[in-house]
């Protein structure tokens, strides 16, 4: 993209709270644009981020985030061999690896453009020119997005895993049941202890006493 796309804007060295106890955000660059590329570069490094690579076409900007497993990725929709947006969705959708913030760049506001993003797990859309007063919180905004929806990602894993623990175990409980002749109490605490003894997890045993039950009968 030609054109000055990023706004100057008095260089201020700035300091994000959450730079205190981790370090900086890991940012990889998507621009065709070399000069505009060094603009964000300098801009986002002045802000306190570390810029571990550029990316100067869709393709690349894949292949550099396979390699480098960046924290967030600023990225340009149009660009050679691969546009941004058909980029974040093999990132976010193809790679293997957990969802990775992006914010797309872009010279037109176009609302198709926004859906088709959001639709790729894009956390940020700027259109162009893009002004350090924005850039900057668009990244922490998106930064902090990423994490609530990692960390609810997370909880919804672990109350699944423990649905999943709790059938089995009622189902090998019912199992104990019919076939030992005793009650629900004395079949959890007999399960109990065969855990301890066996030193395996209580959902283990469940589950295999479950396929000898199934094998038997």
């Amino acid at each position: 993209m030609n054109g000055k796309t990023v706004a100057p804007n008095k260089k201020v060295k700035r300091q994000h709270a959450w730079h205190a106890t981790s370090a900086p955000l890991r940012i990889l660059l998507a621009e065709d644009d070399v000069a505009v590329a060094k603009g964000f570069k300098l801009i986002l490094e002045d802000a306190g981020y570390e810029v571990i690579g550029i990316a100067h076409d869709g393709v690349e900007a894949v292949e550099l985030t396979s390699e480098l497993n960046p924290g967030m990725i600023l990225m340009d929709i149009k660009m050679p061999r691969m546009d941004g947006i058909e980029a974040a969705r093999t990132i976010n959708g193809g790679l293997g690896n957990n969802s990775i913030p992006i914010i797309l760049v872009t010279a037109y506001a176009d609302q198709q453009l926004v859906r088709k993003a959001k639709s790729c797990g894009v956390l940020g859309y700027l259109v162009k020119p893009v002004h350090v007063d924005d850039l900057v919180p668009a990244i922490e905004m998106a930064h902090s997005a990423s994490q609530t929806i990692t960390t609810l990602e997370g909880m919804v894993e672990n109350l699944s895993e423990e649905l999943e623990a709790r059938k089995l175990i009622e189902k090998a409980k019912g199992i104990l049941m019919k076939h030992l002749g005793v009650d629900e109490e004395d079949a959890m605490r007999m399960m109990q202890k065969e855990s301890r003894r066996q030193r395996i997890k209580l959902k283990d045993l469940a589950r295999a006493i479950i396929s000898s039950h199934s094998v038997l009968s």
